[in-house]
């Protein structure tokens, strides 16, 4: 069906766009460090003031969910110009390996297509048009010449803090981040800024919790891309707050006309089954189209 080929591409385009980032970052302390001389109340205050922002680093990092797997049934709604689609489907994670998201055809529920992400390669299939593309990350020059990173987008569907080009974040990479303490506010913000990107993530005060993550890139005249993903509905998983409303909203003026794409993903039934395959298996009916007619469509959506 058309409309859930419609949905995959802009999928991926979003997708996509929220994880070009170089691979090597930096640190950047969040404050100038103490002074060699004898301690005053101003220095009493900017320790006090690292310390305190720090703590909410630390406090925001250790939300992230425990669980291995995460799975769910999906509604998933894709807004852009006039059109206003919603199916249903699956999502699949498991925490260091895939990411796949299963787009169903409305009624009868059969699946209609997939996007697999895993760190070795990139895979779309279309069931209806028994087509697909699979391609690792450098053999894709999109994704290759931005720095696609399997774990910035594990990162933005597990509700976590990343630090382009790291697997894991350690108590070490916590100095890349700056933050803004509001402490009369109900969040704060910790930002990261890298070349062309700036990442700034939203959490509330009280719990810790990221309720919105915004990924900007200013490609100066080639335009700039932005990408909003919120969160809500907040359960119980593997015993941590996590979040079954995912909103993917992206901007950008990098196309030949400025476009917005907003996706919409509400998991029903959450869950940690680890019963499920984590590599799709094609059979030989199934034909490769050829990755730079998709990313065309991509660039044309």
């Amino acid at each position: 069906m058309r409309i859930i080929r419609l949905a995959l591409v802009a999928l991926t385009a979003v997708i996509l766009a929220s994880c070009a980032s170089k691979k090597h970052i930096v640190d950047q302390p969040t404050s100038p460090g103490p002074s060699q001389t004898s301690p005053t109340p101003a220095t009493d205050a900017a320790t006090l003031l690292r310390q305190q922002q720090t703590a909410f680093v630390q406090k925001v990092k250790a939300n992230a969910t425990n669980a291995s797997n995460i799975t769910a049934k999906i509604d998933f709604n894709l807004k852009s110009g006039s059109k206003d689609i919603t199916v249903g489907g699956k999502l699949l994670m498991r925490r260091d390996d895939v990411i796949r998201i299963q787009l169903s055809v409305p009624i009868i529920g059969m699946e209609a297509g997939r996007l697999e992400f895993t760190k070795d390669y990139v895979m779309i299939v279309d069931r209806i048009h028994t087509e697909y593309i699979k391609g690792d990350y450098n053999q894709i020059d999109f994704l290759k010449d931005n720095g696609i990173d399997f774990y910035a987008l594990q990162a933005l569907f597990w509700n976590m803090l990343f630090v382009p080009g790291e697997s894991h974040l350690t108590d070490h990479s916590l100095s890349a981040f700056t933050v803004n303490l509001k402490p009369d506010a109900e969040r704060s913000a910790i930002t990261l800024n890298k070349g062309s990107m700036s990442y700034a993530w939203q959490a509330e005060n009280a719990t810790g919790h990221i309720r919105q993550t915004d990924v900007e890139y200013g490609a100066g005249k080639a335009g700039n891309t932005k990408i909003t993903c919120t969160y809500g509905d907040f359960k119980t998983l593997a015993g941590k707050a996590f979040p079954a409303d995912l909103t993917l909203d992206m901007k950008t003026s990098a196309t030949k006309k400025a476009k917005q794409i907003k996706i919409g993903i509400k998991m029903k039934s959450l869950g940690t089954d680890s019963d499920w395959e984590t590599r799709t298996t094609l059979s030989k009916k199934y034909k490769p189209v050829s990755v730079d007619d998709v990313m065309k469509k991509l660039m044309n959506l």
